[in-house]
């Protein structure tokens, strides 16, 4: 028994540590960013109608779109407000 507790316990404190690589889920945008209302009305003139669902991951804000009936994803750098990739979904 006391065995077992010797070696759960280093697990369990690995565990309750977060991991140094571990993704950030509060990121936000630099302090340059153009504002996201401008963003998303850039995307709206491109044709596309956004779904708020906006994330900001990955230092680039990640869209969910419809375009002619088609789904997309949209990453956008938010210092220029440059569309850097459309994918279908």
């Amino acid at each position: 028994m006391l065995r077992r507790i010797r070696m759960t316990l280093p697990i369990a404190i690995a565990l309750a540590i977060p991991s140094a690589h571990a993704r950030q889920p509060d990121q936000i945008p630099p302090a340059t960013a153009q504002p996201l209302s401008q963003i998303v009305r850039g995307i709206e003139a491109e044709g596309h109608t956004v779904i708020p669902e906006i994330v900001f991951d990955d230092e680039v804000w990640n869209f969910r779109v419809y375009k002619a009936g088609l789904e997309y994803e949209i990453k956008v750098d938010p210092v220029s407000a440059e569309i850097l990739s459309i994918r279908p979904k």
